[in-house]
């Protein structure tokens, strides 16, 4: 029994534990401020947001919508954000579903209203149930209420937009459309943001070290996801930001792969888009990697194609320009490079709470936007594509790489891919 433990000891000190470190949850001014901007942005009207996340897997994890975490900190289904500008008191106030007892042996006990929660929230009151009623009280100090729901749900999906919609019609009040509110809000980081997707991109990187090091014939993609999804847990992530894409030479050529079933062969491309999540923040990084550690001369052909473009974008980013202006420059890009047609997909997108995250793609871009680079050829006729993605942080004077730390150029993905596997 004594050898038993011993050599289980020897067995642990050889090997790395992922040991995840979440950050601390963001103080309770940082959401109140929040709160406040919003509020300020209403005219005067009554605001009211649902909480609209998903629940997933056999023990219903919940995951909260992004404008709903945004504005409270808070991941629990059924509750409701209630903002009354005009109101001489409780100005934001918090409704959280009923407690249920036997559903909480089940998911665990939750907290009982309290002046504790109320601070820890940073909100006015918290109530449990439907603020329905409370709208009664709220609606004799404002004569409007604003639909603040993302347009990216239909109306009769959307409890709070169908809620907001009765109230009016209950008190006489005016109806404002304020759809892009939170979008535009939330498209400039604060510095706890960015530090926390800094975060995560630093633990991608660690896994894509992983993948310039496992990606040689004779094994699989799914052994080369294995390989990094480990590593981003090893370096501290606190999730995935999307399910990992491993695509190897015809599978590159899918944008969004998901079998991961191949084997590697000499001579394919593995294109590999796969980041880690650190405290709820995302991060988003694609590389292609050449199998045999070379890229052909025809895979060389299209990968520099591909660089040319994100480097023809990354130039086009400067005060003033939009998404719209940067999808433009990228395709210039590659009807230059004769590979327009084979570019099937956006430039970049936002990224935050979510990969995808909000952003007004028309209006020019504010500092402290963070979104992708990702142009990208897939050429299944030749039984490969080649994608290069990058995040890039917008400066008032034009960008800062945030993946700088991650190979772009040909050579040195070869050279990177080459000190891996020594």
């Amino acid at each position: 029994m004594i050898s038993l433990v011993f050599a289980g000891a020897a067995l642990a000190a050889n090997f790395q534990h992922p040991t995840p470190t979440p950050p601390a949850d963001l103080p309770a001014a940082v959401y109140r401020e929040r709160r406040e901007r919003v509020m300020k942005s209403l005219d005067g009207c009554i605001g009211i947001l649902a909480a609209q996340g998903e629940v997933s897997g056999i023990t219903e994890d919940y995951r909260q919508d992004a404008d709903f975490y945004w504005l409270t900190g808070i991941n629990e289904p059924g509750a409701y954000l209630v903002l009354a500008p005009k109101a001489p008191f409780n100005k934001v106030t918090l409704f959280l579903k009923p407690r249920d007892p036997e559903a909480e042996r089940w998911t665990g006990p939750r907290e009982a209203i309290s002046p504790d929660l109320i601070e820890r929230y940073g909100v006015d009151r918290v109530r449990r149930g439907s603020p329905e009623t409370a709208l009664e009280g709220i609606g004799q100090n404002h004569d409007c209420v604003a639909v603040i729901a993302p347009a990216s749900m239909a109306r009769e999906d959307r409890n709070d937009a169908e809620l907001a919609s009765r109230t009016a019609q209950r008190f006489g009040l005016r109806t404002v459309y304020k759809r892009a509110l939170l979008a535009g809000l939330r498209e400039a980081h604060a510095p706890e943001e960015i530090g926390r997707m800094e975060r995560a991109i630093a633990i991608t990187r660690a896994g894509h070290e992983a993948v310039a090091k496992a990606t040689v014939a004779g094994v699989s993609e799914r052994d080369v996801q294995t390989q990094l999804e480990y590593a981003f847990f090893a370096a501290g992530a606190t999730g995935l930001s999307y399910p990992s894409i491993v695509g190897a030479g015809p599978d590159g050529a899918v944008l969004h792969w998901d079998k991961n079933s191949r084997v590697l062969k000499d001579g394919d491309v593995v294109v590999v888009d796969a980041a880690a999540e650190y405290g709820r923040y995302a991060a988003d990084v694609t590389r292609t990697y050449p199998v045999s550690g070379h890229f052909s001369e025809a895979q060389a052909k299209v990968y520099r194609a591909v660089y040319q473009a994100q480097e023809d974008i990354f130039a086009a980013i400067k005060p003033g320009v939009s998404m719209a202006d940067l999808q433009h420059a990228a395709e210039a890009s590659l009807r230059r490079a004769g590979y327009l047609k084979d570019f099937i997909h956006g430039f970049g997108h936002f990224v935050g709470l979510d990969v995808h995250d909000a952003g007004l793609y028309e209006k020019p871009l504010p500092v402290n936007a963070v979104f992708t680079v990702e142009p990208g050829i897939y050429l299944p006729e030749l039984g490969f594509g080649v994608r290069i993605e990058d995040e890039v942080i917008v400066t008032p004077t034009g960008y800062r790489l945030l993946t700088k730390d991650f190979p772009r150029k040909l050579e040195d993905v070869e050279a990177w891919m080459a000190d891996a596997r020594r």
